[in-house]
């Protein structure tokens, strides 16, 4: 008789967190579903569906390795795990003696719930080069200007009807939450706050998935939403559509702001980004009346050369409107019972020295990259010349080879560190070229808490079934290396025990919460008008210098930088490069994405790969034409950096100026210079600047390029130079 049992976890197949159900038989997961119990209301997507053909994968890695030959050779040494870890922790001691903790970088991939170990351990470290990757063009430049303007890390679009009311007006800006949950909140509570929506604003190069639900659909030129933002700015305080009470009471630098927005009129907006001026008018007093609103953004508006300007501009719309924490609008949520999981790693940011955080690489240029993230760019090009601080790289699960820009500038650079080391579950692009490689398990074969990125709860990742071969999860791996390294911060006797400790803010041990499976702050117990109260500052207020919303930022203007919002024209364009755009006449996005993969992840499993075979460059019609260039057509997209080749997906919802590569799509079943080469958009991608200056981010959204079909009579060998 077969044994059959369902387990209740935590899926983290992308940043994630819905609630899920796996049934066992006799020790074989046989399904997996969404749990309608949870907060996610039942809902999960291909990625945590396919998880199932992820655990038996036959090129999972099972046994710690270590180089056997030369770096990228492909020969390997299976060792033990006292021995794996005793190479990566001994080579770490021996250069924080030699060279101190800033010769140490630890990282890591896409935000999985672990941040915090990563955090923690680049804290015990003492190491202010931490988070060499993306998170310069993914994210952080967003959380940082939440900060500048508001004083805390993020707000959330409201979709939850807490407060009693539901957002009227919602704007999607450069975000596809129907695609993925990823830095946001999660799909299900969006779809089901739009039935409550009167308005829809969708600001887009393209036409995506919920166009035809949007009652205006903005069509920007790509790397121009400062200028959009600045022009609706303008229309809002120009016509007194601003809410006057929160801006007279609740706000810092309002006068100045108007007198910067003057320049931004909705024809000089309307002429920079390519949307009819009737256009922007409209968006701008649909949000203003049409309260209470939200704005959703994404990555898209990271990654390019004015990512702190875009971002404030964008929150100063949020302000000037009141739709900053009331029912239905933008909101800092209240931490889950447990309080902000996120704080068993930046409880040591004290051990991170002043004098060690003032050499940080890049610091001195982008001050607001800091808590130990050193600036990737300038890392990158100090290895490639050979004249860099930092001399271990130390990463967990990401792929940094296809995540930075310019990736064989950036493979180059890597290969002159000392030291690589990663934890990964497959032979990624990064971890052919380290030095020791760590087996990781999947969710599914692990203990622990998973802590959403909205931060009002928090999930129990229960085990379902064990991992293959001698692979580690995530948190023993990182307890196990802070334990070698610097013992004194991670003093737990047992992985329970640092798990009982993450959680003794809500008096729950891990055995209890594993069994609740969820703890959240939610309905009535969230906390509205936060900032009438003393919850951040007595007497009522924000918590920032002046006490207001910062749409003038003192914090910006005490480190050298803009204290307004801006517009800069994209590194590469018709009008910053006209002599560049004559031979390279479209322009190009590297941010298509479908939605099931993430990232590098799930191209190689059967049934998601089936979904989408091939990688995929979006070009319009008229433009495929010109070119000689059919549906699944192999096309060759060219930018001054290199080429790749994509199959052709020709699209009408798009200017026809523009050309969409699909981002991050890895050949897994490919080595070297194959896997990484022909198909990758960061190919294409310029690691040079100039650079947001606050945050340090470059453009891998507004770039330049051609296109031409791929002939039999092409080489279409790749290989590394």
């Amino acid at each position: 008789m077969s044994e059959k049992r369902i387990v209740k976890t935590t899926c983290k197949s992308c940043h994630g967190g819905c609630g899920c159900l796996v049934t066992v038989e006799d020790g074989a997961i046989t399904y997996i579903e969404g749990d309608p119990d949870s907060l996610t209301k039942g809902t999960m997507c291909a990625k945590g569906l396919g998880s199932i053909q992820h655990i038996n994968h036959p090129d999972r890695l099972r046994y710690p390795l270590k180089r056997a030959g030369l770096r990228g050779e492909g020969k390997w040494q299976r060792v033990s795990w006292d021995e794996a870890l005793g190479l990566v922790t001994g080579k770490m001691k021996e250069l924080i003696e030699k060279y101190g903790p800033n010769a140490i970088c630890n990282t890591q991939g896409t935000g999985r719930g672990y941040n915090r170990y990563t955090a923690r351990l680049g804290n015990s470290i003492g190491s202010a080069n931490r988070g060499i990757g993306s998170s310069h063009t993914c994210y952080f430049p967003r959380l940082k200007a939440f900060e500048a303007t508001f004083g805390v890390y993020r707000l959330y679009c409201d979709y939850h009807g807490w407060g009693g009311e539901y957002p009227k007006t919602h704007i999607s800006w450069g975000k596809q939450l129907e695609y993925s949950n990823a830095d946001g909140e999660q799909s299900v509570w969006f779809h089901e706050a739009l039935k409550h929506a009167k308005n829809l604003i969708l600001v887009d190069p393209r036409a995506t998935a919920i166009a035809n639900r949007a009652n205006l659909w903005l069509q920007i030129r790509p790397g121009t939403d400062a200028a959009l933002a600045l022009g609706m700015l303008h229309v809002i305080i120009n016509e007194s559509l601003y809410d006057k009470e929160f801006v007279s009471n609740w706000t810092h630098g309002f006068n100045q702001l108007r007198e910067r927005v003057q320049e931004y009129t909705p024809a000089r907006a309307s002429e920079i980004t390519w949307i009819p001026e009737e256009k922007i008018i409209r968006a701008a007093r649909m949000f203003a009346l049409d309260t209470p609103g939200v704005i959703q953004t994404g990555e898209a508006l990271d990654a390019t050369n004015n990512s702190t300007g875009t971002a404030r501009a964008i929150m100063c719309l949020m302000a000037i409107t009141g739709n900053v924490e009331r029912p239905g609008s933008m909101m800092s949520w209240m931490a889950p019972p447990t309080g902000p999981i996120a704080a068993f790693g930046t409880e040591l940011e004290w051990n991170v020295s002043p004098e060690t955080l003032a050499k940080g690489i890049g610091l001195d240029k982008h001050k607001c990259m800091d808590f130990g993230r050193c600036h990737t760019q300038t890392a990158i090009k100090q290895l490639w010349e050979g004249q860099c601080d930092m001399k271990m790289l130390h990463d967990h699960g990401g792929n940094l080879l296809f995540s930075i820009a310019n990736t064989p500038r950036t493979r180059e650079a890597l290969l002159n560190l000392e030291f690589i080391s990663i934890a990964e579950q497959f032979m990624s692009s990064l971890a052919e070229i380290a030095d020791v490689v760590l087996p990781v398990a999947h969710w599914l074969e692990e203990e622990d808490i998973w802590d959403e990125h909205a931060g009002f709860y928090v999930g129990a990742v229960n085990r379902v079934v064990n991992p293959p071969g001698e692979a580690w999860t995530t948190a023993r791996i990182y307890y196990e290396i802070g334990r070698r390294i610097a013992p004194q911060f991670w003093p737990w006797e047992t992985l329970e025990g640092m798990f009982d400790y993450q959680l003794k803010k809500a008096d729950v041990t891990w055995k209890e919460f594993s069994k609740i499976g969820c703890l959240a702050t939610q309905g009535k117990d969230q906390k509205y008008y936060k900032y009438k109260t003393d919850f951040w500052v007595k007497g009522g207020g924000f918590p920032t210098p002046t006490k207001k919303v910062e749409l003038y930022s003192t914090v910006h203007e005490k480190l050298g930088y803009d204290p307004l919002p801006a517009y800069m024209e994209p590194n590469e364009s018709y009008y910053s490069t006209p002599e560049l755009a004559k031979e390279y006449p479209l322009i190009l996005s590297t941010g298509g994405r479908i939605p099931f993969y993430f990232h590098t992840q799930y191209s190689n499993l059967p049934w998601l790969r089936e979904l989408g075979h091939y990688p995929r460059v979006q070009i319009h019609p008229e433009t495929a034409q010109k070119h000689g260039i059919k549906e699944g057509d192999w096309v060759w997209i060219e930018s001054p950096r290199g080429r790749i080749r994509q199959k052709a997906n020709l699209f009408a919802g798009m200017d026809p100026r523009l050309v969409i590569v699909q981002a991050s799509f890895c050949y897994w079943e490919k080595q070297g210079a194959e896997k990484l080469l022909t198909s990758n958009a960061n190919i294409l991608t310029s690691d040079e600047g100039p650079y947001d200056g606050p945050a340090g981010s470059t453009s891998l959204r507004a770039l330049l390029c051609k296109i031409y079909k791929v002939e039999e009579k092409d080489d279409t060998e790749v290989r590394f130079s």
